[in-house]
């Protein structure tokens, strides 16, 4: 029933209020122990293409990471890495015709996720309620929780934040999101300037993310701290 849902909310998102497309490009040095993110002998290449669109029905957020190590990864052979997210979020003010709007809540949702890698050919699907949240300092802020089954490593609960704000009076902008379950903690944050007043372009974007990641001690990890952390170059070009 949820993907029949999901499905719908697809095709009703055909009359977007807002919509936005970019490509971006990063280099950094991974010099953790995970198997996910760290890399031998250098640093690291990502292609990214991201879409975010929204309508009074609900979002979809997308994006795909192409992944070049300079030599290789760290704990397997491959030197490349395909990797991305389908994040549908259907309002259920829409669904309800009317306003679920209290405190600091403005919306209410059925949210869900697919996920799929290349490396393990991983794959993991993600259910659950979400909410759009007013927090001071941030233009938007939202919450999912999720159910998360996936065909590496135990299914779990997922707790997902995302947001972003633009700086007032400024071409600063920062915007990020973080995973947290009870085996793992993922954040990605962007700290980004748009260099329109430099070359007249109103759309092209410079600046830096950085990226934390720790998974918990377990037996598939010799019972050891594995982390990540990573502060990338890029430059985003949005359309």
């Amino acid at each position: 029933m949820l993907i029949k849902i999901f499905m719908l909310l697809s095709i009703s998102l055909g009359a977007f209020a807002f919509s936005t497309t970019n490509i971006q490009f990063l280099y950094g040095n991974f010099n953790g122990n995970s198997y996910l993110y760290d890399t031998k002998n250098g640093g690291k290449k990502t292609f990214t293409l991201e879409h975010y669109s929204e309508s009074k029905v609900g979002s979809i957020y997308a994006f795909a990471d192409y992944a070049i190590a300079d030599d290789k990864y760290r704990y397997h052979n491959d030197k490349k890495d395909l990797y991305g997210e389908v994040a549908p979020r259907l309002s259920l003010s829409y669904l309800t015709n009317s306003s679920l709007s209290f405190l600091f809540i403005q919306d209410l949702y059925l949210v869900g996720e697919y996920n799929a890698g290349t490396l393990g050919n991983y794959r993991a699907y993600l259910y659950g309620f979400g909410a759009s949240v007013k927090v001071y300092g941030f233009d938007n802020f939202g919450l999912n929780i999720y159910v998360k089954d996936q065909n590496i490593g135990k299914n779990t609960i997922q707790l997902t934040g995302f947001y972003s704000t633009q700086f007032i009076n400024s071409n600063f902008s920062f915007n990020g999101y973080f995973d947290w379950t009870e085996l793992d903690f993922t954040t990605q944050n962007q700290l980004l300037y748009k260099i329109k007043d430099l070359i007249k372009q109103q759309d092209i974007y410079a600046g830096v993310e950085i990226i934390n990641y720790h998974e918990k001690p377990s037996k598939a990890n010799f019972n050891s701290d594995v982390n990540s952390n990573t502060i990338e170059l890029m430059v985003k070009y949005e359309f």
